[in-house]
């Protein structure tokens, strides 16, 4: 990887200057919207004129939509041509002895760009702008991602090399080198009102207000081959919202940037409905995933296979080179098939050498159904394949018999792959990068799995006066399927069919869909004035995007059609090139000119997981304290219902549902004298005075056992007895973790605690768990408030002290432990 120094960058290990001296990124976010400009400075030190070709990756939902050239001091706005003609001129430029620059996209997340014939002693700056839609992170913040790194895509035979460099015919020699992404960094965040808190979990950043919005920066501005991840939380996220842009006045005679464009952001919730379904993990295991990368698939399959529903059905398929199956065919999820399937996950490894994901595809697809079991596909990968377009094309091929969910893990994974294949497979696709935390994605996606989406989703503009003036041109033109509570954003470009008139218009933007045979109906008001658009239009930008993303994946329309909105929109394709030549300059170029072939890194496997989350510090203990019974009632409940109450679980029922009344019955006579889990939580981890050698409970612990006689059933508690207990006594619950609680408190041990459950959603007490919780066995099993011989009791008993232990210490996390 490149160097820097007071010279500019350097060859690794050389002290050849590279001709790419800087690069700047500065963003602004204004809700939902992103827009983007990236400057790349270049000086050619040289005797001799210079070629620099340079790629690096881009999210596939941004768009590229403007490209600026300053050579020598003479700006040259490039314009969209057809990428051939685009090409054709930039030989012709650089045969003549001009200086040009020629940008295109690679793949749907690769660009390039190629500056040519810049003189020798002389300088030149790119500057490209970019526009996207930002999505929403499984913890609810607005997430923005800029990647750094780019992954060697493997090639299968067939297909073609993305990141292949395309020199012009008239270069001299080739150079190759690498060089670190952006060296500097700023993000403005508008209407600071409406933001709570903006953090990285990739990088240490400053945050500082300025004027109506935020300032964001680096902390330290220095290259790096870490992909930036920016979450912005707002006080009220997941409004529905209608953004409206005027048209481009002055432009009458194109008739998409003239018409007013509205950009739609439904957040559709409806009830949660969770069915049973066939699981099939399909794990990259190729060599590129090995060191961070497998160990994170590993923690993710296991996160997966701990939350799976009884009922399910189960396999998980590795893939490289070949593909190897754990089971000949899909198992019904039972604890021996857990145990198997989870021994499995934990110890895969990178040994299958490519990446063949196409094979194991055809080989899912070409199963038998299970009926009355949904299919269900997740993708662990890395993202680094070059037939992209196949991949994708089959699961679309598919999709009416299994859904395809993807994760995908690491710095420079494909978001063309990763995200192509959810799209076409009705699913949703997740980003792990290094130091994001990775339990929140999962749940997330298991939980989309699990529920019924709304289907047959259309989305109709309805417009104050004679709604036959208008004429609505939508995209995407089939809206993607709903899961409940997620961001769908729809765009309408509204030409009207009259002469427009200076005058407010009205509308309702009207989402309709079926789920589970009902109709699901949402809307959204907006209105507009037509007026001059200021600034960079960029929901028009965007509009487009998704009007050139329809057409390249759905069909519907060819290639000129393509090539004609990319042009008028000034929004490149995959047909469709940004093109500069310097007609101004007053001598040709001489000499013979040298290609530089500059890439950003080109990563193997430095993901290294998790990042360390930090000790918890001082919290809130009281509402943990409060609510625990109610978790231990509700999760104990769980473990009852899911196996269709107890009928299914190898347990004694009748002592399982005896301890568990006993247990909600104890936790609730603790609260009201502040007694039993202030006690439980000390014996655990700790007094705060540190004193924390008992081996048992205090032994007035059993005037909180609840006795021998049991009134009531535990699922018949009303809700109003537990909120009146939760405020009871407070006064007397410790408010502050004691110290051992947050000593043992680690990134790693919830997924020690979550691998240990059982498929039931119980814990077995045993040495191992004891070990996980820091305890003797025998000293576990001697605090237990009942009497702790039968298997029934004691699975109770492990299970109330597994839950207070997550609640205590991990109750930011709750969604992922419960």
């Amino acid at each position: 990887m490149a160097g820097q120094s007071a010279s500019g960058l350097l060859i690794a290990g050389k002290d050849t200057p590279l001709p790419l001296k800087d690069i700047s990124v500065e963003a602004e976010v204004k809700g939902y919207v992103l827009g983007l400009q990236s400057t790349l400075k270049y000086c050619n030190d040289s005797p001799d004129p210079v070629e620099v070709l340079f790629r690096f990756p881009v999210e596939q939902s941004h768009a590229v939509v403007g490209l600026t050239a300053v050579i020598d001091g003479r700006r040259i706005r490039a314009e969209v041509r057809e990428k051939e003609e685009a090409r054709a001129a930039y030989d012709d430029a650089i045969a003549s002895g001009r200086s040009a620059a020629f940008a295109e996209e690679k793949s749907g997340d690769v660009f390039s760009i190629s500056l040519g014939n810049l003189p020798p002693q002389k300088e030149a700056e790119i500057q490209l702008q970019l526009v996207g839609e930002l999505p929403i992170d499984a913890e609810g913040g607005v997430r923005f991602s800029l990647p750094t790194t780019l992954k060697p895509r493997y090639t299968p035979a067939g297909s073609s090399d993305p990141l292949a460099p395309v020199p012009s015919g008239d270069s001299d020699q080739v150079e190759q080198a690498s060089v670190a992404g952006a060296h500097s960094f700023q993000m403005k965040v508008l209407d600071a009102e409406d933001v709570a808190e903006v953090t990285s979990p990739t990088h240490a950043i400053a945050v500082a207000k300025e004027g109506e919005g935020l300032r964001v920066s680096l902390s330290e501005q220095k290259p790096s081959s870490k992909d930036l991840v920016i979450l912005i939380r707002h006080k009220a996220p997941h409004t529905l919202k209608a953004v409206v842009e005027s048209g481009i006045t002055t432009s009458r005679e194109n008739v998409f940037m003239s018409s007013p464009a509205v950009m739609v952001n439904f957040f559709p919730e409806f009830p949660n409905e969770e069915a049973a379904c066939e699981f099939i993990f399909l794990v990259d295991r190729s060599g590129s995933m090995s060191g961070g990368f497998i160990r994170s698939a590993r923690e993710t399959l296991t996160l997966f296979l701990k939350s799976i529903p009884e009922g399910s059905y189960i396999n998980i398929i590795g893939f490289g080179s070949r593909y190897e199956k754990l089971f000949d065919q899909s198992v019904p999820y039972s604890q021996a098939t857990l145990d198997k399937a989870t021994s499995h996950s934990q110890t895969m490894k990178a040994d299958l050498g490519g990446t063949e994901l196409l094979p194991p595809l055809k080989y899912i697809f070409g199963l038998k159904t299970l009926a009355g079991f949904p299919r269900q596909i997740f993708v662990l990968t890395d993202g680094s394949v070059s037939n992209t377009s196949a991949c994708i094309e089959a699961v679309r091929k598919n999709a009416h018999s299994a859904r395809c969910f993807t994760f995908g893990i690491g710095s420079g994974a494909s978001t063309a792959l990763v995200e192509g294949l959810a799209r076409a497979g009705s699913g949703t696709a997740e980003f792990v990068k290094e130091g994001e935390r990775l339990q929140p994605k999962v749940i997330r996606s298991l939980k989309r799995a699990l529920q019924p989406a709304v289907t047959d989703v259309a989305v109709e503009f309805k417009l104050s006066g004679d709604q036959a003036q208008w004429e609505v041109l939508q995209s995407p033109q089939k809206p993607p399927i709903i899961f409940n509570g997620e961001k769908v954003v729809v765009y309408g470009i509204l030409k009207s069919k009259s002469t427009p008139r200076d005058e407010e218009v009205s509308g309702t933007a009207v989402l309709r869909g079926s789920m589970l045979g009902k109709v699901v109906e949402h809307s959204v008001p907006f209105t507009f004035q037509p007026t001059e658009v200021r600034g960079l239009p960029t929901i028009h930008h965007l509009a487009a995007k998704a009007l050139i993303k329809d057409w390249q994946t759905m069909g519907g329309r060819d290639s000129k059609d393509i090539i004609e909105l990319s042009v008028e929109s000034s929004v490149i394709s995959s047909h469709t090139a940004f093109i500069a030549v310097d007609e101004e300059s007053a001598e040709p170029v001489a000499g013979a000119m040298k290609t530089w072939d500059v890439q950003v890194p080109m990563v193997q496997s430095q993901f290294q997981g998790y990042r360390q989350r930090q000790q918890l510090g001082a919290r809130d203990l009281q509402a943990a304290c409060g609510e625990i019974s109610d978790v231990m009632q509700v999760n104990i409940e769980k473990v009852m219902q899911r196996s269709d109450r107890l009928e299914d679980l190898e347990l004694n029922c009748a002592s399982l549902s005896s301890s568990a009344q006993a247990f909600s019955r104890s936790s609730k006579a603790a609260k009201k004298s502040g007694g039993f889990f202030s006690s439980l939580s000390n014996w655990m981890f700790g007094s705060s005075s540190g004193s924390s050698s008992s081996s048992a409970l205090p032994a007035d612990i059993d005037q909180y056992s609840g006795g021998s006689e049991l009134e009531g059933d535990l699922c018949e508690e009303k809700e109003s007895s537990i909120k009146s207990d939760k405020d009871a006594e407070i006064d007397e619950i410790p408010a502050v973790l004691p110290p051992r609680a947050k000593a043992l408190a680690s990134p790693a041990e919830v997924t020690a605690l979550v691998a240990k459950q059982q498929a039931d959603g119980s814990w077995k007490l045993d040495a191992a768990l004891a070990q996980l919780l820091a305890k003797d066995l025998q000293a576990l099993r001697g605090a237990c408030p009942r009497q702790c011989e039968d298997t029934a009791t004691a699975t109770v008993w492990a299970t109330v002290l597994v839950l207070t232990r997550l609640r205590l210490s991990y109750s930011d996390q709750q969604e992922e432990w419960e």
